[in-house]
């Protein structure tokens, strides 16, 4: 009973969410239900050429059905996701829909695309309740015969754009758990290592962050980095760079990292301290005592003993910057900006919930898949026999 409370929020604020995305990620049922006529009349089509004329009065029925429910914008709009164009074909075709002859021919002389074996083949896989196509399209992939079982091609040059964000996202993620490793495993060293009013004033530096809003932590880095900002301002006063051609540190990918370094450096330093503490000093005095040099007695001695706290915070930072939206929305620009960025535009301004879904989803799995391959890597300690 004692549970009962932190089960029912884990269910309601984590599984039921992550159920919702991947149900969400390959329902297609509420455009199955609008081209309903047409799925019928494409349900023996093998997909060789263009359908019939049953087919196209069948969706010309769909057509005048959506228009008279105020549908139609709608469904151009999500069918202008499976082929690109769907959505003015659409509107094109449904000002002529009173008078139009439900005919290939009729179709055709509104706009030659009805005779084009894309068209229908997008129009084909739409009709699907269920669809893997928003995982497809995460990945730069998509359906190239929905006839088929599967068939599955890479989608042309100029469209491809997820897979370039997930590799940065990737890259982001591991440059940030280095720096954050490298500045952080000293300060921790310090922190093991002081006592008194140093230590209180160290830790007390660590943890400021903490107390600080991250929007405004973020500002502060915005009126550092800009181009009329401090750190430009010493690089001009310094004579290290000219005032006319001062370099661009903020809004790409360098910004991206800085902060993002700066934002989550408390969680390299705090595991790995909380470990350094348990490391018997005496281990790498007997070390030195033994011959070896400060530098072998760190490798040998100390440095296999706190690499649990190294690894639990680089897990831990990974796994917070692979889902990180507010800092490169707000510094990154376009060439800072990461997944995270992209799932937001989907949810909120384009609208597409299938896709923003499927990229949730996925970044859910990557970091799972990246937190067990981490932990598996990590020394266990040893148990007493």
């Amino acid at each position: 009973m004692l549970m009962a409370p932190l089960a029912l929020l884990i269910v309601l604020f984590l599984i039921v969410p992550l159920v919702r995305f991947v149900v969400l990620s390959v329902d297609n049922r509420e455009i199955a239900q609008a081209l309903s006529q047409t799925a019928a009349a494409l349900e023996t089509w093998q997909g060789a050429d263009v359908p019939g004329d049953a087919a196209f009065a069948a969706f010309n029925r769909d057509l005048v059905r959506e228009t008279e429910k105020g549908s139609i914008a709608k469904l151009g709009a999500r069918l202008n996701f499976f082929q690109g164009g769907m959505n003015s074909l659409i509107r094109k075709t449904i000002t002529r829909s009173s008078d139009l002859e439900p005919t290939r021919t009729a179709f055709e002389a509104v706009d030659k695309r009805w005779g084009d074996l894309k068209t229908w083949r997008a129009i084909k896989l739409a009709t699907n309740p269920a669809i893997p196509e928003y995982y497809f399209n995460a990945l730069d992939l998509r359906t190239a015969d929905p006839t088929a079982m599967v068939s599955v091609e890479v989608k042309p040059e100029a469209q491809r754009v997820y897979m370039r964000l997930w590799l940065r996202t990737i890259l982001v993620a591991l440059l940030v758990v280095f720096v954050c490793t490298a500045i952080g495993y000293p300060i921790a060293y310090y922190l093991s290592n002081a006592r008194g009013l140093a230590f209180a004033v160290a830790m007390g530096m660590v943890l400021l962050p903490f107390w600080t809003p991250l929007l405004a932590r973020i500002a502060s880095w915005v009126i550092l980095l800009e181009n009329g900002g401090v750190i430009n301002s010493v690089l001009v006063a310094l004579g290290l760079v000219d005032d006319a051609n001062r370099p661009q540190i903020l809004h790409n990918l360098f910004a991206t990292v800085v902060v993002m370094s700066y934002v989550l450096l408390p969680y390299a330093v705090l595991p790995t301290y909380a470990v350094m503490k348990r490391v018997q000093p005496s281990l790498f005095k007997a070390a030195l005592t033994l011959g070896a040099t400060p530098l072998r007695a760190f490798l040998t001695v100390y440095l296999p003993q706190t690499l649990p706290g190294v690894l639990a915070g680089g897990i831990l930072i990974f796994v917070l910057s692979f889902g990180f939206y507010l800092t490169p929305e707000l510094v990154g620009g376009p060439s800072g900006s990461l997944i995270g960025n992209l799932i937001a535009y989907n949810f909120s301004k384009s609208l597409n919930w299938g896709l923003a879904g499927a990229l949730a989803t996925m970044l859910l799995l990557v970091i799972a898949a990246a937190a067990l391959v981490l932990r598996a890597v990590s020394p266990q300690p040893e148990q007493e026999s």
